[in-house]
């Protein structure tokens, strides 16, 4: 099985708008399913699983990005959840996910709406998993990146390189793309990780 990894990344120096819209999220879930004691099998792995949605891992790069990673996201979730998140705070939302190195998809969403999309994937695998064309509008990269950038950014969607691809948008954007906090735990004490701060959702949520 190849690389499976998703994330979300906000253009904003806000950081109390989105901890405040993720806090609103994780009430929700919450509200959903109390949390029950004592339970055994898979009624307790469902549980846990559920707690791990609501916890985060937020890097600010004082570029103008912040970072939000979950041991949840993968290609779909972090796609739904940024879609969601972008309906709740006024900034873009950028997600990129990676499926067992086959698909590299990436997306821009604003007011709980996709504005663009890329999928990186080959004729073959397109085929076999149904998946439609998906092709960004660069006019909305180059207005979110910078219009200095586009140039490397029409090159980023022409190549067929998915690793490439997460290259250059990761220096474009000076952002950790090819990222999972799933991953902390084998990174030891890579100081990378330091920028990453924890905020668990599930105790203070529930009011």
């Amino acid at each position: 099985m190849g690389t499976k990894f998703g994330n979300v990344h906000v253009k904003s120096d806000d950081l109390n708008e989105i901890t405040s819209a993720l806090r609103e999220i994780a009430s929700a879930r919450v509200k959903e399913g109390t949390p029950k004691h004592d339970l055994t099998g898979f009624e307790s792995i469902v549980q846990r699983a559920r707690q791990l949605e609501n916890v985060f891992y937020i890097g600010e790069w004082g570029n103008g990005w912040i970072s939000i990673l979950n041991d949840c996201f993968g290609w779909g979730k972090a796609e739904s959840f940024g879609e969601v998140l972008s309906g709740m705070i006024s900034s873009p939302v950028f997600t990129v996910s990676c499926f067992d190195d086959d698909v590299l998809e990436m997306n821009v969403y604003r007011n709980g709406e996709e504005v663009t999309g890329h999928v990186w994937c080959s004729g073959y695998v397109r085929a076999d998993y149904g998946l439609d064309e998906k092709e960004a509008d660069i006019s909305v990269l180059s207005r979110l990146l910078g219009h200095e950038h586009t140039a490397t950014l029409i090159s980023i969607l022409d190549t067929e390189d998915r690793e490439k691809a997460v290259e250059e948008m990761e220096s474009v954007m000076g952002v950790p793309l090819r990222i999972h906090s799933d991953w902390f735990g084998e990174m030891g004490d890579d100081p990378f990780i330091r920028n990453y701060v924890k905020y668990d959702f599930n105790q203070d949520s529930r009011g």
